[in-house]
Order: C-alpha cells, then structure tokens, then sequence
C-alpha cells in the first residue's frame, strides 16, 4: 500500500515536473519586459505545480489519530477541526487501520449506522 502511494506519488511528480520546466522556460523569456501580473502569475503557477517533498512531508504536522474506541462522530469532528479527509486508528500506541470520509458515506450513512454509538474499528480500513 506505501509502496502504491509511492510510486504514484513519483508518477505525478514526473508528469508535473515537465510542466513546471515548460513555465519555468516562460518565465525565462517573459524576463522583465512583460508586466508585472503576468509574471506573477507565472511564479504563482510554477509554486502550485511543485509539490510537497519528502522532507516537508516527514517535517509536516503529525497526523490525526484517534483510538479503536472512538465514535464515528468523534472522529468526524476531529476531522473537520484538523481539515483533513481521514484519521489513523491507534490500538496500544500501533496504527491499527485509517479511517476516511468515504467510509463514513459507505459504511456509516448508506446503511444506517449511528454515527454517535458506532465506533471507528467496526467501519474502518484495516491495515492500510
């Protein structure tokens, strides 16, 4: 699964790093003759299209976990406050599954469980 998420992390860098060549050769020949909002615009591009690194992603801010106990509702919550579209499920300090926004669509809401009294570790992705 790492090694999925990996490689199509290095595939999209790939891909996106031809693109970013292709405007930094524009703004290279744009050079200081053309106005201002376009150059801007160019850099604001070339910032958007490079993509997190390694070290940013290592030095980022911890993920959200939660325990095996928590509610489905708890978990969203925690997930709104952290602006974030999943969870880790820790049991005894291990990642123990992940828990995410489709599995509360799919496996909460679509058959009816109770988002309060439902706890993450009978809706979550186990071992991911």
């Amino acid at each position: 699964c790492f090694y999925d998420a990996m490689e199509k992390l290095e595939r999209a860098y790939s891909s996106s790093r031809k693109l970013y060549d292709a405007l930094e050769g524009v703004h290279s020949e744009l050079g200081a003759s053309q106005p201002q909002q376009i150059i801007q615009y160019v850099e604001a591009l070339r910032s958007k299209m490079s993509g997190p690194t390694l070290e940013s992603v290592l030095n980022g801010i911890p993920p959200t976990t939660v325990s095996v106990r928590t509610s489905v509702k708890e978990a969203a919550a925690l997930m709104k406050e952290n602006h974030t579209t999943a969870v880790l499920v820790q049991d005894a300090g291990a990642i123990t599954g992940i828990f995410t926004s489709k599995d509360v669509v799919l496996r909460v809401i679509a058959p009816g469980l109770d988002p309060a009294n439902c706890s993450v570790v009978r809706v979550m992705t186990p071992h991911p």
